[in-house]
């Protein structure tokens, strides 16, 4: 897996890290993490985005994702709100 970080200045003292990561061909991670505020995530898969909470949960998930079982992943997306 290939991940990178960027950092977005909205305006002077406020700003917020992108960490994209490639997972597979078509599917990458990408966390949002802005001080003050819950980290969200967006798992996009092909052209389908899927918006889920980023917490300890979901990060030890993907960290491990290549041995977890796949109702843990589907349970972590099913935090997804509805849009």
């Amino acid at each position: 897996m290939i991940t990178q970080m960027q950092i977005f200045e909205v305006e002077p003292g406020y700003s917020y890290i992108v960490e994209r990561t490639q997972i597979i061909d078509g599917v990458y991670l990408e966390v949002f993490k802005q001080p003050g505020y819950e980290d969200d995530a967006i798992l996009y898969i092909g052209d389908n985005e899927i918006l889920f909470k980023w917490n300890e949960e979901a990060q030890s998930i993907f960290f491990e994702l290549d041995t977890c079982e796949p109702i843990e992943l589907l349970t972590i997306l099913a935090q997804a709100p509805k849009v």
